[in-house]
């Protein structure tokens, strides 16, 4: 027999099997069942983001950079490299199948491959070897000889200095191989609110040899209380909890001989509070914080007005105001160009007005450079607000893209019709607050158009419908919160209606745009990030307004997944790892996507969380992404941003981007202040951020209260707090009491959690902490202050063992920001003294003044820390995790 070395060439596509069988890009055909999964996989070497587990998850891919279930990689390893699986007994094959992984960067196709079998004493080739290519986006497939084997490993060589990657490997059983257990798959831990039912999901693999009828049953392994499933043998069913703690529920598959299982936790939770936390908007305010002020001032001095110039230049040619007026053009009768660019274009113009219209809510104070951008960002947005109006159709409709084609409304949910409306809508709710509500042309504006898509989208005989990027669903919840406000009770309640409907249809779809499942079911973070984080969002409005329990309870698993699982050090999401998107859990690549608007969603999602459950955690982590994840977006002029935020990050901000979705996002989020810091309810008034400001939060307990914060934070700890209602009343103030490590996947050392001090009036008080806050109950007059002092010790920070990226390394804080080397400052490539004293210094000659961490490296040489958020402002290349060993 020919022990010749099988070597993969481009052979093309092989016909076996009496020519029945033809092998293409999807999964293999034929009669042989898969005996992969029965197998153990091991390598050579696998990359820290990258996962071993996906050569044998039976996933069929898309093409061949559709991580959405993992891959195997070895960057940045190169030559030769290999991968094995071994068997508790030995199979018989004569057939394997390769789908490569290539994502077009660091990880290619190989240049040649080969595969062997253990005979017992050592690996030979197999024989008469016919077909493995090394073709992309298809299952490469070779047929050979027979074998009887325990182990089988396939052997890569790179192309010149690229990696190699497998996103699935399968080996086919040719009827003689034993029987292996099925393999059960329980799903994704989640979190179960009472009385909600969970969704449960199961899957059977049966890739060995069956013999027998495969069966399932759900049991409950642990808990403290009784659970009743509706069909106990359905893979599917659903499961209801008496009380709640944490319990394990426990899928078993049997093929009639063998049988095998796998579990799942549930944390069951009571209700969160009946009544939400009440939204302070943004209106008008003042900024005394030196940090935020000057971060502030050039949004509005510089980026802003850079926004407004590129979307009203007709050169920009990802399409801007132009499409526009040539909509409005078309509807008067008049001669008119067809769109160009994106056909979600109008997003980044009504995007860019909304950050317009919060860039003007801020007071200047006298700054001249601020008044003189004020003004002509007011001059700027009466220039589009004729614009605007004369676009949208007379029924309320408003895209340009589809007015200027003709093209049919509703047809393709990938066209962002829905995305563009949500930020219409936005835009046109904060021009209302900004004009002090009483320039209505652009809320009358967005009331049509909601009333338009209210018209056509719904229950039979409407419409059914949804959008492949969410939007627009939050901010049909945001404009029912204002008419109501505005026009009466019950006038915006449609609106949460049709919120509901768009998020209730997502199913039958990919996780990409999170239609995979109904949204009441989904408990992980998946697909396209800015997509998701809004999709939460939209999902935590919809729990608040309607008290859906099944909602509440798939936006709190989705958070405990996203946060203690997938979320950066710096509240950034978004691994990159499927399109622009998340990967698997603890898959944290320090080259992370990170996009800027997945910065901003993530903020939003966090804030509604807070409102649901009146906890102090979820505002913690508004200040973390702020702070760490989106502040950095744009350089310290505010002249540049950048699309990405990786960790270790060596390109420049640019002027402009492709995709300009995160220009207007960005300040808009940024300047938002006022909604970030407070909240209220009937009870009182929550303090969220700590920022030198002066805020009206409206009523509290029935009166007009002022805020007004003075503090050098984050510079400082010392925060003081003058409370100004507009007569004394009884209420409480409640402090978020920092918690620096709300993620299971950070812990922080030496602890800097909590308040040093608090005082009321000079006097030191105890306060209760309920749910992170320290609650300050008593009455309230004109010119109290409060007084408190938050630890700001230089920590170091360290990942848990499963995130493999982070294995070695340590990160830096103080108070809430992360920091980063520069190799403008130093080599990166040294390891940092576990031991080594850190120590803070005030630096006011560098960065416009920020606070350095100073230590040294195991070479003695100094070592310099700066604000993650100042990064790549020198050139050079930065990180966040830097090696400690």
């Amino acid at each position: 027999m020919d022990r010749a070395t099988l070597v993969c060439g481009a052979i093309g596509i092989v016909f076996f099997l009496a020519g029945t069988h033809r092998l293409s890009g999807a999964e293999p055909a034929g009669p042989a069942l898969n005996v992969a999964a029965a197998a153990t996989a091991s390598t050579s070497f696998v990359s820290g983001h990258e996962t071993i587990d996906a050569l044998n998850d039976g996933n069929a891919p898309r093409d061949s950079n559709d991580k959405s279930h993992g891959a195997y990689g070895n960057w940045p390893q190169t030559g030769r490299q290999w991968v094995q699986y071994d068997w508790p007994q030995a199979i018989s094959t004569n057939r394997v199948a390769v789908y490569w992984f290539d994502d077009n960067q660091g990880v290619r196709l190989p240049k040649s491959c080969t595969l062997s079998y253990w005979d017992g004493k050592q690996f030979i080739p197999v024989a008469n070897s016919r077909g493995l290519g090394l073709e992309k986006n298809k299952f490469n497939t070779t047929t050979f000889d027979s074998i009887a084997t325990m182990r089988l490993r396939l052997e890569m060589d790179g192309s010149q200095k690229f990696s190699t990657g497998i996103l699935e490997w399968r080996v086919y059983d040719d009827g003689k191989s034993p029987n292996f257990p099925p393999v059960a798959v329980a799903g994704a831990d989640r979190v179960a609110i009472l009385p909600a039912k969970t969704h449960l999901a199961g899957r059977i693999r049966d890739d060995g040899k069956p013999q027998g009828k495969l069966s399932s049953v759900w049991s409950k392994e642990s808990g403290p209380g009784e659970v009743k499933f509706d069909d106990a043998n359905a893979l599917a069913t659903t499961a209801e909890f008496s009380a709640a703690g944490q319990y394990v529920l426990k899928l078993s598959a049997s093929d009639g001989q063998l049988s095998a299982s796998d579990t799942l936790k549930v944390s069951v939770e009571n209700a969160p509070p009946a009544r939400p936390l009440q939204i302070i908007p943004t209106r008008n305010y003042s900024i005394e914080s030196p940090f935020w002020r000057q971060r502030a001032k050039m949004l509005i001095v510089n980026w802003i007005p850079y926004c407004y110039d590129k979307c009203s230049d007709p050169a920009t040619k990802e399409g801007g105001i132009d499409n526009i007026i040539e909509a409005g053009n078309k509807l008067a009768g008049k001669p008119f160009k067809p769109h160009h660019g994106y056909v979600f274009a109008n997003a980044w113009v009504v995007n860019t007005l909304e950050a317009m219209c919060v860039g003007m809510m801020v007071d200047p104070q006298g700054d001249a450079d601020i008044i003189a951008a004020q003004k002509r960002i007011r001059d700027g947005i009466e220039d589009w607000i004729p614009k605007l109006l004369a676009a949208q159709e007379p029924d309320g409709y408003f895209q340009s893209a589809y007015t200027l084609s003709g093209r049919q409304r509703w047809t393709n949910k990938h066209d962002h019709e829905g995305y563009i409306a949500g930020y219409f809508i936005e835009s046109a709710i904060a021009h209302h607050e900004m004009t002090g509500r009483k320039d209505t042309r652009l809320y009358n504006a967005a009331k049509k158009m909601a009333d338009c898509w209210w018209d056509h989208i719904g229950p039979a005989p409407k419409r059914a419908w949804y959008e492949g990027h969410q939007e627009l669903e939050l901010a049909l919840v945001r404009l029912a919160r204002h008419v109501e406000e505005i026009d009466g009770p019950g006038r915006g309640r449609k609106y949460v209606e049709l919120a509901r409907f768009l998020m209730d249809s997502r199913r039958d779809g990919a996780e990409y745009d999170q239609s995979h499942a109904p949204a009441t079911q989904q408990y992980e973070a998946v697909g396209h990030a800015v997509r998701a984080v809004y999709s939460y969002t939209g999902m935590a409005d919809i729990a608040m307004e309607t008290g859906d329990i099944d909602y509440h309870s798939a936006i709190r698993s989705i958070w405990n997944n996203l946060i203690n699982k997938k979320y950066y050090v710096t509240g950034g999401v978004g691994s990159g790892e499927t399109a622009e998107g998340f990967g698997k859990n603890y898959s944290l690549p320090q080259n992370a996507y990170n996009e800027s608007c997945s910065g901003c969603g993530e903020v939003f999602f966090q804030h509604r969380m807070n409102l649901i459950h009146h906890d102090a955690r979820y505002a913690d982590l508004v200040e973390e992404t702020l702070y760490n994840a989106i502040l950095g977006s744009v350089d310290l002029e505010a002249k540049h941003f950048t699309y990405t935020n990786p960790l270790d990050q060596g390109h420049a901000r640019y002027l402009w981007h492709v995709c300009p979705c995160c220009v207007g996002n960005i300040p808009r989020t940024l300047l938002s202040l006022p909604t970030w810091m407070y909240a209220r309810d009937e009870d009182g008034l929550y303090v969220n951020l700590f920022i030198g400001s002066t805020v009206d939060v409206g009523s509290v307990a029935g009166t007009p209260v002022k805020m007004i914060q003075q503090t050098d934070y984050p510079w400082s700890g010392k925060v003081a707090i003058t409370v100004r209602p507009a007569e004394e009343k009884r209420f409480a103030i409640r402090i978020r009491v920092p918690d620096r490590s709300v993620s299971e996947l950070y812990s922080s050392a030496p602890d800097s959690n909590g308040i040093a001090s608090l005082a009321v009036n000079g006097e030191l008080v105890a306060p209760v902490i309920e749910k992170g806050y320290a609650v300050i109950a008593r009455n309230w007059k004109p010119g109290d202050k409060i007084d408190l002092e938050l630890p700001m010790k230089v920590q170091r920070v360290k990942a848990i063992d499963k995130v493999a990226s982070c294995a070695g390394k340590v990160a830096l804080r103080v108070g809430p920001l992360i920091y980063s080397l520069e190799s403008a400052d130093q080599k990166l490539d040294k390891p940092l003294v576990p031991e080594s004293m850190l120590t803070a210094e005030w630096r006011p000659d560098l960065l416009g003044g920020v606070m350095v961490i100073k230590g040294a490296f195991a070479d003695g040489s100094p070592m310099l820390a700066i604000p993650n958020y100042a990064r790549n402002n020198r050139g050079g290349k930065s990180m966040v995790w830097v090696r400690d060993r």
